[in-house]
């Protein structure tokens, strides 16, 4: 396993989504200063997910295909000067721009990150993917923090220091003397260096696991979105709903390593199941209780729902060993990204209904993936009936 390479693509994965993951306290502040709705909200977060996710299959082909190392430092600071422009944005049509445009660097560097992260991980692919999959969850659990120091400590001018980071990083990838960028993936290498001819895309199993994941990124992205809100009309305040929102998202970055460990000894399926029950539990405490609980409940259920997150990387990889990049396209993109078209529901949901009653139908959406596992076919077991 290259680590030096490996520390760097970890770090870069926090760096990219931890920019993006300051949109929620970004957009609190941009609510107030625009006097958007909650439908707006959600729309903007719409955007990031549409750019930065729903088109990631298509890098990921491009990257099975052609050259294409310089999209891993290049999207780490197109990303951060993006979002580092948005707390300047003189409007929301500028602000929904540049979150368009952040989008695009996210999109570009996560396939091929991903690509490098099975090159260099050698044996140990799935700890790679782990190790990988918890730098974005742990970049989206530091957003709400970094966001809240930038953004409620000095003003919506200072998402600017989210490039400073970013710089070093890109000219850390730049300048490392190894060659991990510059090994290039296609069908036919894959093919030379696993012994193994192409096989053909088992879209069943592709299409049940993209659903499951897409459930999760609906209630993920929209709990990103709207948690902080929530406990604001909850009489908290900002600053600290944005605290639990970061226990939310810690306690998920370290249960994904975890997941992606124990899949390896209880099997990828038992834990998007268990996944699947356990969360909508705690979240349906967690929107019960008040006063210490909440954090309690909120850093569990957090683990809960984040489980599976690198679970689910390695399996898409072990279902297109040959199509790494669209592997890596469809689950941290497509997946994920049509998961985040769901904010605008939500936001939708919540003006009509509420949204503490939006946040009881998000916690009972993962049930459904416990059926859709069913359907997905491993090489060790025979097709569903």
């Amino acid at each position: 396993m290259g680590k030096i390479p490996l520390l760097l693509l970890f770090l870069g994965h926090v760096a990219v989504d931890t920019s993006q993951g300051t949109l929620p306290v970004v957009l609190a502040r941009l609510k107030e200063v625009f006097e958007l709705n909650y439908f707006q909200v959600g729309i903007m977060m719409m955007m990031l997910n549409l750019t930065s996710s729903v088109i990631q299959p298509i890098f990921g082909l491009i990257s099975d295909r052609f050259r294409t190392g310089w999209f891993v430092p290049v999207g780490i600071l197109w990303t951060a000067i993006a979002m580092g422009l948005v707390g300047w944005s003189p409007s929301y049509a500028v602000a929904m721009l540049l979150v368009g445009c952040a989008g695009l660097g996210t999109a570009a560097f996560h396939p091929r990150a991903m690509m490098a992260v099975y090159l260099v991980s050698g044996f140990k692919r799935g700890l790679g993917a782990a190790i990988f999959s918890t730098g974005g969850n742990l970049g989206f659990a530091l957003g709400p923090v970094v966001g809240s120091l930038l953004v409620l400590g000095v003003g919506l001018h200072a998402t600017l220091w989210l490039i400073p980071p970013s710089l070093i990083l890109f000219l850390a990838i730049i300048f490392y003397p190894g060659d991990f960028l510059r090994r290039e993936n296609s069908i036919k290498t894959q093919a030379v260096a696993t012994g193994a001819e192409p096989a053909g895309i088992p879209w069943g199993s592709l299409v049940a696991l993209c659903l499951i994941v897409t459930l999760r990124s609906w209630v993920y992205m929209s709990t990103i979105t709207y948690l902080p809100l929530l406990f604001q009309s909850r009489g908290i305040q900002l600053a600290s709903g944005s605290l639990i929102l970061t226990l939310f998202l810690a306690c998920g970055a370290v249960a994904g390593l975890y997941g992606g460990h124990l899949s390896d000894k209880a099997g990828r399926k038992v834990v998007i199941v268990a996944s699947s029950l356990i969360f909508p539990v705690l979240a349906a405490m967690m929107l019960s209780v008040e006063g210490p609980w909440i954090w309690l409940l909120a850093g569990c259920s957090g683990a809960a729902l984040l489980a599976s997150f690198s679970v689910t990387i390695v399996l898409a990889q072990e279902l297109l060993p040959n199509n790494l990049g669209l592997a890596s396209g469809l689950v941290l993109g497509l997946g994920f990204g049509t998961g985040g078209l769901g904010t605008a529901v939500s936001g939708y949901l919540a003006d009509m209904f509420g949204l503490y009653q939006t946040f009881w139908i998000l916690a009972l959406a993962p049930l459904l993936s416990v059926a859709l596992v069913s359907f997905i076919k491993t090489a060790d077991e025979p097709a569903p009936v």
